[in-house]
């Protein structure tokens, strides 16, 4: 029997002159195998031996106790003696041999995903940064999604080729696709969901993806509240129940009939990468670099691994062992690399597209793109005819007014100043004709447009993109203003006069708003912020600014998306204090609304439920009626793609994903590309 004597000196065994490993190969250039791994040992020799965790027993050594990995398959007689193979991993122990002993052992190991070595530019797919900008990566080998900033981490590149989510989802149809999960039911009551998780899912080190993932993901934001949507999570989830590796619930706090769809199925703004447990557990979660591309890390159950990180670039292998592929569930990818090539400026961007160095490239003005495609036929947009060449992204360009404090908190004025919006003029000369105007908060996304047809009466009952100076006129006389001498409203003497600030990304909307408003008799004074916008969000946020230009994101499947913002909860406690929502800065207080909002919390949408559609189109109403905020057009990018080496990109007349590299459905354009030559 072996004796454990010392657990701080290195393992001693019985072993040959040198020690002989047998390993049969034949591993896939950036993917797994199972290897078989035979060790022969004969006599004592001092040896370091590196083992996997098969099984584990306890050994009790002077009162303490030590966790020992034993890999053996069976007992064998030796020279008429019973041999035990002890192995340790966790700690390093000496083991005494009383005599000379014979051992084999056979075990599994999972070989590491290697580098494929060169790749040509035909086989590799280069996406750069979303925005241009950048001329390196900060901190590339950190690929922590959870840590200071691992969000943008995620959106960057992380979500196409490491992880995967329990769903993904196309906006432009409102289809939600299941993923790693298989189907999952929301409770009648709102209390909890349950999911299960489909069959034969893998990490990239070959261990088994399960619901103990899962629960350990969430268990860890639980108890951390620095990690990113850590504050969400400890807010809706009371617990995780796992009812075996492949089905379990999460149980809410309290009712939620939208928890799951925001945080596990749409992956745009909110993303919630599920970590594997047997690396991340005993981590520090938010020092934790999860980079070390000796052990295979990060260790995900996307379709790519990663093989090197620097300033210069991310690059990501294709994992021939991609658990989607070996089950069936989806074919390989076409693209041999991912490379993450940071973009310069927004100049050299333009040219290396044009240089066919990007495959996916960042977003352009609409000139710009125009000029691009000129030269190179290749470079594509979502809409390949134009003139609105982008693609929408939930959120809406908006003239936000203070509907509590100052000037605006006024129905009349408020209502005066959407009167005095054109939207074509401020389309054509702030856009180029790149989009589209809207006069509700709704996206052109398939899945609100069925809302938009049945609530068609409600939006032409007011109709905001038909008034001009008439309706100007009639609203600030019932607001009691009267036109002074220098040609700008005036009430008791005092001229109507306001700040219009806008920050530096939307500047091309800000002298257009600015001239139709005085031309209608505003006394408002365009203030840009650029590039420092924190002057900006401290006026709006907290109810100091009278009117200000953002987009403002939200619905992307059903108004409630929009609506809920525009609640009381949100609002500034007093004036010059921040309030609780980035989005929601109207300051807008009315119980009957709030009353709505709160019924809409736990109804699900649908346009062929009455009750739901009741609550919408109330909501709807009020918003238009007191012009709770003006809604000027569609935030539509110019995302932009190169045909030269890959082709099937998702564009509007094949649409099936949203074109953003930065949400989780993206995996999909990658998935489906395929080489052009």
């Amino acid at each position: 029997m072996h004796k454990i004597r010392n657990v701080r000196s290195a393992l001693w065994l019985v072993v040959m002159s040198s020690l002989i490993a047998a390993i049969t190969t034949a591993i896939a250039c950036g993917g797994t195998e199972r290897v078989v791994e035979t060790v022969v040992v004969e006599r004592e020799v001092p040896v370091e031996v590196q083992v996997t965790v098969e099984t584990v027993k306890e050994v009790v050594v002077q009162g303490e106790t030590v966790v020992q990995t034993v890999v053996v398959e069976r007992e064998k007689i030796v020279e008429g003696q019973t041999v035990i193979e002890t192995v340790v991993v966790e700690r390093e122990v000496v083991v005494e041999i009383e005599k000379e002993k014979v051992v084999e052992v056979e075990r599994e190991v999972t070989a590491v995903p290697t580098p494929r070595g060169v790749i040509t530019r035909e086989d590799t797919f280069v996406i750069t940064g979303f925005g241009p900008g950048a001329t390196q990566w900060t901190d590339p080998d950190n690929m922590n999604p959870y840590s200071l900033g691992g969000l943008g981490r995620v959106r960057g590149i992380l979500n196409k080729t490491i992880y995967e989510f329990l769903y993904l989802y196309n906006h432009n149809e409102g289809e939600v696709i299941p993923w790693l999960a298989e189907s999952s039911q929301v409770d009648d009551d709102f209390m909890g969901v349950s999911v299960t998780l489909r069959d034969g899912i893998e990490w990239s080190d070959g261990m088994p993806f399960t619901s103990e993932d899962v629960k350990f993901t969430i268990e860890l934001l639980q108890s951390n509240p620095d990690m990113v949507f850590a504050g969400d999570i400890q807010e809706w989830v009371k617990d995780v129940e796992i009812i075996d590796d492949r089905n379990f619930r999460i149980n809410y706090n309290k009712p939620n009939a939208r928890f799951f769809y925001f945080y596990f199925q749409e992956n745009s703004e909110i993303h919630l990468p599920i970590l594997p447990k047997h690396v991340w557990e005993g981590q520090d979660p938010l020092e934790f670099p999860n980079f070390d591309l000796d052990k295979g890390w990060p260790v995900g159950t996307g379709p790519f691994v990663a093989t090197r990180a620097d300033a210069q670039g991310q690059i990501f292998d294709r994992n021939d062992n991609w658990w989607a592929a070996k089950v069936g569930f989806k074919e390989l990818p076409e693209p041999l690399r991912v490379a993450y090539i940071p973009p310069g400026s927004p100049d050299t961007m333009v040219a290396r597209m044009i240089n066919n160095e990007f495959d996916t490239g960042s977003i352009m003005q609409p000139g710009v793109f125009v000029t691009a495609h000129n030269r190179n036929k290749n470079i594509i947009s979502w809409d390949t005819d134009g003139p609105s060449y982008g693609a929408a992204d939930a959120c809406m360009y908006t003239l936000g007014v203070n509907t509590q404090y100052g000037p605006m908190s006024d129905v009349n004025a408020r209502r005066a100043v959407q009167a005095a919006v054109d939207r074509d003029q401020l389309v054509s000369l702030a856009y180029e004709d790149s989009t589209v105007t809207r006069s509700v908060p709704y996206s052109t996304y398939g899945g609100l447009k069925a809302y938009e047809d049945a609530q068609a009466d409600i939006i032409a009952k007011y109709n905001w993109e038909g008034q001009g100076q008439a309706e100007v006129e009639q609203y600030m006389a019932e607001a009691g203003y009267t036109m002074g001498g220098s040609g700008y409203w005036e009430k008791d003497g005092e001229a109507l006069a306001m700040d219009l600030h806008v920050p530096g990304w939307l500047r091309p909307m800000g002298p257009v708003v600015e001239k139709q408003l005085q031309d209608a008799g505003f006394d408002v004074s365009f203030v840009l912020h650029d590039p420092d916008t924190a002057p900006l969000w401290a006026e709006v946020r907290t109810g100091l600014a009278d009117m200000w230009i953002l987009v403002h994101c939200g619905s992307s499947r059903e108004p409630h998306g929009t609506m809920q913002h525009f609640h009381s909860k949100f609002n500034s406690p007093t004036q010059g204090e921040q309030n609780q929502y980035l989005w929601a800065n109207s300051q807008y207080n009315n119980p009957e609304f709030d009353a709505i909002i709160d019924e809409m919390d736990s109804v699900l949408p649908s346009t062929e439920d009455p009750v739901y559609m009741d609550l919408a189109n109330r909501a709807l109403d009020i918003f238009l009626d007191d012009v709770i905020e003006i809604t000027l057009a569609e935030e539509r990018h110019v995302v932009t793609f190169n045909n030269t080496y890959w082709r099937g990109f998702a564009t509007n007349s094949n649409p099936y994903v949203a074109p953003y590299s930065l949400w989780a459905g993206f995996l999909l354009e990658i998935l489906n590309v395929s080489k052009a030559q």
